[in-house]
């Protein structure tokens, strides 16, 4: 058993956001091995009982907050750094006294996102790294839509990204990512042979509840969009669903209602639920709730990178999901047996139509789905491919 340090770039819980969802699960999963401790640094202020909720799980956490504005004046030096801001941003002298104090307790740093990485360089300790997404090709894409300042911040950070992640990949003594797909990008194809795919996994409870059936539908169908609101990707592909491809669907369900789900809702999403028969929400306690009322899950995703959690747990509630390209990615689903892929707008609105024509389609997209996550994206068999590749690292001599 080895003693584990996992560093965070915000508190990983409550368990909302795909985020805090890897974070919170990697960790226990390698708890369940090991014993872990977290150190997160997070905008204060916190939610203590949030931070009481993880000390009954982990062996200790350290929590280190500061005000939003030393977040961003932390990015000054990286205006004429080689580094991405992405590190400039999360770096505080103090995280970095306490490791200075405390590393020789632990055999392994684990390191939650790109973001973190700094902390563990040129540390002795040995150290891996959960990319998570290729953030670069993230900023990337987004830098082709981006308005205001990013257009400008945009284009010289998904490159600094890109030449700090290969970086990454190739001197920590291992590295994960979530999909091929990411893994291709940062690599331009060549061999890394320490970093791996480490897909996610979907909560437990949500194999554990049975889901609902399929009702016929009528007139009055539910379509859900579910993410963090504030995220950019999230923003464009609620907004996208509502303006280009909601009134394509409406000539033939007058009465569809859309609802857009998740936390952090920008000024932009919020103007949406002006629209008749469409809703935002705001934070919900349990987003299942609101996928089991959809005869559709949506994910117009445009932009972003990745494993797209909200379509994995659509698929694990048995919902029948409409989806583009982009939003399968990583997801080992299979055209018209498990979801349906559909890019542009028009070829959207025709496939959440046809579903909804056919009870039978949805039931039988549904139970396919459901399967697949069973078979595939439950965390406990992620969590044994992360120990199986932490067991690696700790295994070499030092």
């Amino acid at each position: 058993m080895a003693r584990i340090l996992s560093l965070c770039s915000r508190l990983p819980y409550p368990l909302t956001g795909g985020a805090k969802l890897r974070m919170f699960y990697t960790a226990r999963e390698l708890a369940r091995e090991h014993d872990v401790e977290l150190l997160v640094v997070d905008e204060a202020p916190v939610d203590q009982s949030a931070v009481e909720a993880l000390e009954r799980i982990f062996d200790a956490v350290h929590v280190f907050t500061y005000p939003a504005h030393r977040f961003y004046v932390n990015t000054i030096p990286g205006v004429v750094s080689r580094r991405p801001l992405q590190t400039h941003y999360y770096r505080f002298g103090a995280v970095d006294e306490w490791l200075d104090k405390h590393e020789d307790r632990f055999d392994l740093l684990y390191c939650n996102h790109v973001r973190m990485t700094e902390y563990a360089r040129g540390r002795e300790t040995p150290h891996v790294v959960d990319l998570v997404d290729a953030i670069s090709r993230n900023y990337r894409e987004a830098s082709r839509d981006s308005t205001g300042i990013w257009r400008f911040i945009y284009p010289v950070e998904w490159r600094r990204l890109k030449r700090y992640e290969r970086s990454v990949a190739q001197s920590f003594a291992h590295s994960f990512i979530i999909t091929d797909e990411d893994r291709d990008f940062v690599t331009d194809g060549e061999s890394f042979p320490t970093l791996s795919v480490l897909p996610n996994g979907v909560k437990p409870e949500l194999l554990d509840h049975t889901p609902g059936g399929y009702d016929p539908v009528e007139r009055d169908p539910t379509l859900v969009f579910l993410g963090k609101m504030d995220y950019f990707p999230n923003e464009d592909a609620a907004a996208y669903f509502a303006t280009e491809i909601l009134p394509t669907i409406r000539g033939e369900y007058p009465e569809v209602e859309f609802l857009v789900v998740g936390s952090s809702p920008s000024d932009r999403v919020r103007a949406l639920g002006d629209e008749p028969r469409v809703t935002v929400t705001g934070f919900v306690e349990d987003p299942r709730d609101y996928l089991e009322r959809a005869d559709v899950v949506v994910t117009p995703m445009r932009h972003g990178a990745g494993m797209q959690n909200k379509v994995l747990e659509a698929m694990a509630l048995a919902r029948p999901v409409v989806t583009t390209s982009l939003a399968r990615e990583g997801i080992d689903a299979v055209d018209d047996e498990h979801l349906v892929v559909a890019d542009g707008a028009d070829a959207f609105a025709d496939e959440t139509t046809e579903l909804l024509d056919s009870r039978a389609d949805r039931r039988r997209l549904g139970a396919n789905a459901r399967d697949l996550v069973t078979s595939k994206y439950t965390w406990s068999r992620v969590g044994q491919n992360l120990r199986e590749a932490v067991a690696g690292v700790l295994e070499r001599p030092t």
